[in-house]
């Protein structure tokens, strides 16, 4: 049984001139039993949220510039943590589902002992539930299909996660290609993404300032228009980089062209926990053409 709990696991939550999410995410965490919560909030000026922090009884920190969705790492602030002990890291708008089992730390502490090859387990995001007045449910449910693709013999899944809800082991930086070496849990150990859940014909206040601060900005926040599909873009981008170093290592080993070629590189890419990212790329290329 893990001696993680909810109580003790360091969570971090990177926050951006987003105040109505954050709010909702908070109280949920707390409601699981989670205490030891750091904000780290990426330069924001939206005032709802300042007041929203200063109020907060919880860590904040409040970083000089917006480091973006890699904070934890791009600040280089917290590395006395997430360098040597296991820690929780999430989106600002990403809240564990209300039918979660309430053991959600030590779940994902027990999968990683169980995939020492992965270097980090989180919560499935729910994509049953999306209301038809999302604007982009359709694209959601596209983006999302393959992640439920490749399921384990625990019933979870080998998937990428990027910073939504997912417990990491220490010492990995976001730079390297493990970084990406992911597992997902099956239901009903799941999260929903709120953004999702909005209806996207009633754009608030907090949504046109938001909208207005991240425009021109390469980021992976999630919000209700268009700048889904670069987030994709922009995290396949990453996962095509690791792969190509992968395949400069293998033909320092085999000779491409070779009738081992194929098998070789299935087997190479599965050792270092690349091969189902292979097979989700080639078929997310596909799509795109």
């Amino acid at each position: 049984m893990s001696a993680l709990t909810n109580e003790s696991v360091p969570v971090f939550i990177i926050s951006f001139n987003r105040v109505s999410y954050i709010r909702e995410v908070i109280h949920a965490l707390e409601g699981f039993g989670f205490q030891n919560l750091t904000i780290v909030d990426n330069a924001s000026t939206y005032e709802p949220l300042l007041d929203y922090l200063d109020k907060s009884p919880h860590r904040v920190v409040r970083l000089s510039q917006n480091f973006g969705h890699l904070a934890l790492w791009r600040s280089e602030r917290f590395s006395k943590i997430i360098d040597h002990e296991k820690f929780i890291l999430n989106d600002s708008d990403v809240a564990p589902a209300a039918n979660c089992p309430v053991d959600i730390t030590g779940m994902l502490d027990e999968v990683l002992e169980r995939y020492p090859r992965h270097t980090k387990a989180g919560l499935s995001l729910r994509i049953d539930d999306l209301p038809d007045f999302y604007a982009f449910k359709d694209q959601v449910l596209a983006w999302e299909k393959p992640f439920w693709e490749t399921k384990l013999p625990d019933g979870h899944y080998e998937a990428a996660i990027d910073t939504t809800f997912a417990l990491y082991r220490p010492g990995i930086h976001c730079d390297e290609d493990r970084w990406w070496r992911s597992i997902r849990t099956a239901p009903p150990y799941s999260a929903v993404h709120l953004p999702w859940y909005q209806n996207t014909a009633n754009i608030t206040p907090e949504d046109a300032y938001y909208q207005r601060a991240v425009a021109g900005i390469s980021s992976q926040w999630s919000i209700t228009d268009p700048v889904l599909l670069k987030n994709q873009n922009t995290e396949l981008q990453h996962q095509i980089a690791a792969l190509k170093r992968e395949i400069a290592a293998l033909r320092g080993r085999v000779e491409p062209g070779a009738s081992s070629w194929k098998r070789a590189a299935k087997t190479g890419l599965d050792t270092v926990g690349l091969l189902t990212l292979t097979q989700q790329i080639r078929e997310k290329l596909r799509r795109m053409k």
